[in-house]
């Protein structure tokens, strides 16, 4: 069987048969994706996951044998913070510490672990371990023979840091340190001797720190001891100057107590003078009718007098007339009294005005007094602000002097008590069993890895694979009705059927093989309307897809009591029906179409009833141009009237031209496709070769299916039902009633 590489031979499943209303060339909806689909693809490529997973746990596996016992041992530490603040004089908290970042307590957990992890700490286990002698040194130094021996002691360090590993236990004070290695000596040896060199470190780092500390304290207590000196000079300089000695909290110098007394004094003549300017304006406005002249106790006595004197003197004259002594008398007292009433009022108004004068004097004397002590209190004013500001500066200078000079008790006294603030919880233990390798959890993992590296592995191969893989596929990238589908044959049928493989259809007609080419031969016969198709190309798109496999296997079927069919093998290029039928091939269809051999000598009947055969003959050095000549149209012509049914063996599609040629003479075209192995670009584009010469084509069969590649659903997949169910009966009617004899019909 030369056109099946590894004697797999191809048959076809069934195809149900199209309504006549059903659509096969429009593309369907994008079906929804099922958890089945992808359980499909991983049990499709088992193969793939299966390989994966065995290479990582074969992989694993050997780690596990090949890998050298690591030891790791752990020692827990508890590290409680100090009180370094006091000495520095800060606060143990950091009020704006959820704004500006990490805490002051963080920051010195973070600085221990990484002293832990330090180049410090690896130099001093070399130091006091004497590791110099440890094979493990001594191999690093013959790998490392050309370099200096700083460098191998670096390396060498950062060998024991690589291999040392800092874990603090959360919300606590407590920190886990392990180290590994080979050696399972050095692997509890090395966390012992880490909190003995991290004290060392953390002590002589402190000591160091309050060495430097107390210099910096004396060297600021100096400076900020002469600054003090200079501060005090400067203030009582100052104060002396401008007579700031006598000034003190609560108290006033001469000069504040003179403005103060003359301000009173300003105002006190300020308010005598506005009455004083009341009173005599009041009489230069009003005169002698001014309330004042006229609630004078002697005016107001003198006019009373004046009043009386006036009525006599009028009384007298009316009585006795002018001439009157008496008359006389009166009337020069009422002058005298008028003239001292008239002086009396002179009096008071000079009176008035020369207070007045007198209290405007005082003012203006007071206001001068009160402008010149005004003029020192602002030269005062103006000269206490540079004076306080020296004494403020002389209240700072004091304070830092005051607090410096405590800070340097303190460090003093803490520089002579370095306490240890770590201490050993759990100490190292001898390791029992190594760390690792852990086959257990190696293989654990591996196994976890594995499966999802297989199921990775599946997809990504089910990605990249764009072969026709069902008949769905088949429809939606050709857009051509499905005529049934071709699964291999199982490998006891095969040796069963020895050199018969290629007609199983005929030796084994109630196997999965033989139901699977029936069916499509009732497909084929109901997808013309009207008669079946009499002439039929069977063809495939690429080589090695089992269409003369087909082809025979349909011939089988279409073979019956009363009809007769014939097999014609146009395949030019690579006849194989010969060797299907075990006939001679040196005479045949090339020989007829050339005139050198009649029709009935190249038409042989077979051992099927009513089933006949035309070889391909010798191969012509142009088959497509035998396939146009009127000799090949008068052959099917012929054919026709002679035979029923006529089935034609072509070369594939692509690449020939004789498919496309046959295709004119038939009544249809069937398409095989290898399962899994023709791509739908090569699938669309033998479609579309057929279609171009305006050939029918009935559908496409998907041949050498494998059950266990096919998709969930697949039709084939009854068979395997049909199989179990009527396996018992189907032996009974093979042995009984001999081979064949179940399909005649």
């Amino acid at each position: 069987m030369q056109n099946h590489p590894s004697n797999e031979i191809a048959v076809s499943a069934s195809a149900s048969v199209p309504a006549p209303a059903q659509t096969f060339y429009a593309l369907e909806e994008e079906q929804e994706v099922h958890l089945r689909d992808y359980w499909h693809i991983l049990a499709k490529r088992k193969r793939w996951v299966i390989g994966a997973f065995s290479g990582v746990m074969a992989a694993t596996l050997l780690v596990i044998l090949l890998m050298a016992p690591v030891y790791r041992v752990t020692t827990t530490l508890q590290i409680i913070q100090d009180n370094p603040s006091a000495i520095m004089g800060g606060s143990s908290t950091d009020p704006l510490g959820a704004l500006t970042g990490p805490s002051e307590l963080d920051r010195f957990y973070e600085t221990q672990y990484n002293i832990l992890q330090s180049r410090a700490i690896a130099y001093g286990l070399i130091d006091s371990l004497n590791l110099k002698e440890h094979p493990s040194y001594q191999e690093m130094e013959a790998d490392n023979r050309d370099d200096p021996p700083e460098v191998v002691r670096q390396k060498y360090a950062q060998f024991l840091l690589e291999n040392l590993k800092v874990e603090p236990v959360k919300n606590s004070y407590l920190v886990n340190v392990s180290f590994k290695s080979t050696d399972k000596k050095l692997a509890q040896k090395l966390p012992e001797a880490i909190q003995a060199e991290y004290l060392k470190l953390s002590m002589t780092t402190r000591q160091q720190s309050y060495t430097m500390l107390r210099q910096w304290l004396e060297d600021e207590l100096t400076r900020l001891g002469k600054k003090l000196e200079i501060s005090e000079r400067s203030v009582y300089a100052d104060g002396r100057n401008h007579d700031f000695l006598s000034l003190e909290e609560g108290q006033y110098n001469v000069i504040v107590q003179k403005y103060v007394e003359v301000s009173k004094a300003l105002t006190v003549a300020q308010s005598e003078r506005a009455i004083k300017e009341a009173q005599f304006r009041q009489i230069s406005e009003k005169g002698a009718d001014a309330p004042l002249i006229t609630n004078h106790p002697l005016v107001t006595q003198l006019r009373q007098q004046l009043i009386d004197l006036q009525g006599q003197v009028t009384g007298s004259g009316q009585i006795f007339g002018s001439n009157y002594p008496e008359h006389k008398g009166q009337s020069a007292r009422m002058s005298e009294l008028r003239e001292r009433l008239g002086q009396e009022v002179r009096r008071i108004e000079a009176s008035v005005r020369a207070d007045y004068e007198a209290a405007l004097r005082a003012e203006n004397l007071l206001q001068k007094e009160f402008d010149l002590q005004k003029e020192k209190v602002i030269d005062l004013q103006n000269g206490l602000v540079q004076h306080h500001i020296l004494k403020r500066d002389l209240q700072t200078n004091q304070t830092l002097y005051e607090g410096l000079l405590a800070r340097m008790k303190e460090a003093s006294i803490a520089s002579t008590m370095v306490a240890s603030n770590v201490s050993v919880v759990n100490t190292a233990e001898t390791p029992y069993k190594p760390w690792v390798p852990k086959p257990l959890l190696f293989l654990g993992l591996a196994a976890v890895i594995g499966a999802m590296l297989g199921t990775m592995t599946a997809f990504f191969v089910e990605y990249l694979d764009n072969s026709i893989k069902n008949t769905e596929e088949l429809e939606r990238n050709c857009r051509i009705p499905v005529l049934g589908v071709v699964p291999l044959a199982d490998a006891g049928e095969l040796r069963a059927q020895g050199n018969h493989v290629d007609l199983i259809a005929h030796y084994k007609p109630m196997s999965m093989v033989g139901e699977a080419v029936f069916q499509i031969r009732s497909a084929i016969m109901l997808s013309v309307s009207g008669a079946p198709p009499q002439s039929i190309v069977v063809t495939s798109a690429n080589p090695m897809e089992g269409k003369t496999f087909v082809a025979a296997n349909i011939a089988v079927a279409l073979a019956g009591n009363d009809r007769r069919c014939v097999i014609v093998d146009c395949d030019l290029r690579k006849p194989r029906l010969h060797k299907v039928f075990e006939q001679d091939n040196r005479v045949g269809l090339s020989s007829h179409l050339t005139g050198h051999a009649d029709l009935e000598k190249i038409v042989l009947p077979t051992e099927i009833p009513n089933l006949f055969f035309i070889p391909a003959g010798p191969l012509p050095p142009n088959p497509n141009e035998l396939f146009a000549s009127t000799a090949f149209e008068s052959l099917v012509r012929r054919l026709r009237q002679d035979f029923s049914h006529i089935v034609i063996d072509s070369p594939p599609v692509i690449g020939f031209a004789d498919a496309r040629s046959l295709a004119v003479h038939a009544d249809g075209a069937v398409l095989v496709f290898r399962h899994h192995c023709t791509t739908g670009e090569a699938g669309r584009l033998a479609v579309q070769l057929m279609a171009q010469n305006h050939c029918h084509i009935l559908g496409g069969i998907l041949s050498m299916a494998r059950r266990d590649l096919m998709g969930p659903g697949a039709y084939y997949g009854y068979y395997r039902h049909y199989h179990r169910y009527y396996g018992g009966y189907r032996s009974k009617a093979e042995n009984g009633s001999g081979e064949g004899s179940g399909r005649a019909g």
